[in-house]
């Protein structure tokens, strides 16, 4: 057998003691080739955890993972160039390598899955976190800073040692930002200087100051909490998911925004974001940070933006040499990805919606089985109000939904809604154990991780995978889904854009879908349904359309134009009165299809 220290590869074990029983503790000891070798591997310590030591975990013991019917020991390669072990949860918990490098007058972006680490990462950066470098007993500043002697990083470890550094943080959960103290925008925003006054305009946020932030969309707490973060007089701004419930030019407004203010104020920026192509304008250089969610994370070096995204995409970074994921992500066009046509489904009159303040008109339009139509526009245009009249929680004002159609509808804002399990949620609506759901659902949407996850205890994104799951679980003519993007990373939108189509198209069902992530819709959508209008006072929804009719009419009305990539097909924005900007805008091309 191997010596434990002889390997080529590196593994760590990440135990959950919340999920190790007692038939864990015991495969765990008797089945260990070291404690049958007459050495020590896995134990049960005086407290009655399960622990081993990271020096001899090796790759036979990824036998025992097999043994063990959950998921309670994970066996976890680690990267021959892992670096510095900067923090760790505990023994065998999380273990976050390297940290990226906050530079004065620049917008470093961290790009990377959901749970290896980013938030760890700002966290540290921002103070509120001491690193302790794999022992428990090193948290202390000068000790950090000591361990980044001679690099740019001691310096700022040094100024958080010596509280010589203000920083200040944006969270991602800007839909629970009202319970947070409640009151109003001004709260969060209250007057004095002049650079408040001027991202009140750059934000478009003044009138929303004496609102209640209880009343506020989705999109506008992102706004007025973006503006309370860049408004501070600070050293380091971090943003975690800045784009957020933001249609596609606000998200591109509120990325110039952060960069412009981050150069102005000489300060730092770190920035978390998904959407790539408000990290392509947002940053100046990248981070991927890279590993197994929940089991480790390495900090890559620094890298440009577009050669980091892309690097990124293609699963391998050079620089690194690891290769991060086992395929590429490709960005195939809609032209190369072909189109469905299957018979109407859903055929609905022209419709209108008439509110106090806001009025909605919808052109007529059908939808055919086993396509997905993508839903785009501004916010405040109406959207989420056309989903709901077609779903039927809304009444028109003009115009008659068909009434024999069923909706099945997931919405922006996916609740906990109480107590009880994943599974208890699904149960309610469908038969767990039937082949369909396990086939169609479960499966792609990897459920049954989550299936004894309390509601409450979720994340934003494993939220959504389970408002998907329900939306789709149940029997229905018309799925309708609004955001489901929102909190996921740049993998799990890819995944969800490919699962979202072949769920459409094995089930022959249509599939509406309300997206701001461009990517999303591109890689998603059949055909398109534009809004148009002044957001807040009316709207108006064209039938479906092409994708590239519908794109350019879009983006049109942005004045904002996309190319594509020459080396992965991703679509990037035009800088504003570049070549290629010019050109596409006189040619109608404002979305190349490539």
């Amino acid at each position: 057998m191997p010596s434990p220290n002889s390997r080529d590869e590196e593994y760590v074990a990440v135990i959950d003691q919340d999920e190790v029983t007692d038939e864990v503790r015991d495969i765990a000891v008797k089945y260990d080739p070291l404690n049958r070798s007459g050495r020590e591997g896995f134990h049960v310590t005086e407290d009655g955890e399960l622990h081993i030591d990271d020096s001899k975990v090796m790759a036979e013991h990824r036998l025992i993972e097999k043994k063990i019917p959950n998921d309670a020991v994970r066996i976890v390669p680690l990267p021959s160039a892992s670096g510095q072990l900067v923090h760790q949860y505990g023994e065998n918990g999380f273990r976050l390598h390297e940290l990226p490098i906050p530079e004065e007058g620049s917008v470093v972006g961290l790009l990377g899955r959901n749970g290896v680490g980013k938030t760890t990462a700002l966290r540290i950066l921002a103070g509120d976190l001491v690193p302790n470098f794999g022992d428990p007993g090193e948290t202390d500043w000068e000790h950090a800073a000591e361990s980044f002697r001679g690099t740019t990083l001691q310096t700022h470890l040094q100024r958080l040692a010596d509280s010589d550094v203000e920083t200040v943080y944006k969270d991602q959960r800007v839909d629970e930002l009202s319970d947070a103290g409640g009151g109003t925008a001004r709260d969060l925003l209250p007057d004095g200087s002049g650079v408040r006054d001027r991202l009140l305009d750059d934000l478009n946020v003044r009138s929303l100051l004496d609102r209640p932030i209880t009343d506020l969309s989705g999109g506008e707490r992102q706004r007025v909490a973006v503006a309370a973060t860049l408004a501070a007089d600070a050293d380091l701004y971090l943003f975690d998911e800045p784009s957020s419930f933001l249609d596609a030019g606000q998200r591109l407004t509120v990325a110039r925004v952060i960069r412009e203010r981050v150069r102005e104020a000489d300060a730092a920026g770190l920035v978390v974001e998904h959407d790539l192509a408000s990290l392509d304008v947002l940053a100046d250089a990248i981070h991927v940070i890279y590993g197994e969610p929940g089991g480790f994370g390495v900090v890559s070096g620094r890298l440009s933006t577009r050669s980091g995204i892309n690097q990124f995409l293609d699963g391998y970074l050079s620089e690194e040499n690891v290769r991060i994921r086992e395929e590429a992500i490709e960005f195939p066009s809609p032209s190369e990805r072909g189109g469905r046509s299957g018979d109407p489904v859903v055929e609905y009159p022209t419709l209108e919606a008439e509110f106090p303040a806001f009025s909605l008109t919808v052109d007529p339009g059908r939808v055919h089985a086993g396509e997905t139509v993508g839903i785009v526009g501004e916010n405040a245009l109406g959207k989420t109000t056309f989903v709901k009249l077609l779903a039927g929680s809304i009444e028109p004002s003009a115009g008659i939904v068909p009434d024999d159609v069923t909706v099945s509808y997931k919405p922006q804002y996916i609740s906990p809604d109480g107590q009880g399990t994943v599974r208890d949620r699904l149960s309610a609506v469908t038969d767990l154990h039937s082949q369909r759901f396990q086939t169609r659902i479960r499966d792609p949407f990897d459920l049954e991780e989550l299936y004894d996850r309390s509601l409450d205890a979720l994340s934003g994104g494993e939220l959504q995978r389970v408002g998907i799951a329900l939306c789709f679980a149940r029997d229905a003519d018309l799925y309708l889904l609004d955001e489901p993007s929102a909190f996921l990373d740049v993998g799990r939108r890819v995944t969800l854009a490919d699962r979202i189509r072949r769920f459409a198209g094995r089930s022959e069902r249509p599939v509406l879908v309300v997206d701001h992530d461009l990517f999303v819709v591109d890689r998603i959508a059949d055909r398109l349904v534009v809004f148009e209008g002044t957001p807040g006072e009316r709207g108006h929804a064209t039938p479906p359309q092409s994708m590239r009719e519908g794109m350019n009419a879009f983006l049109s009305s942005l004045d904002i134009t996309f190319r594509r990539d020459e080396g992965t097909g991703r679509p990037r924005v035009n800088d504003p009165g570049s070549r290629l900007d010019r050109e596409q805008k006189a040619d109608g091309e404002y979305y190349y299809p490539g």
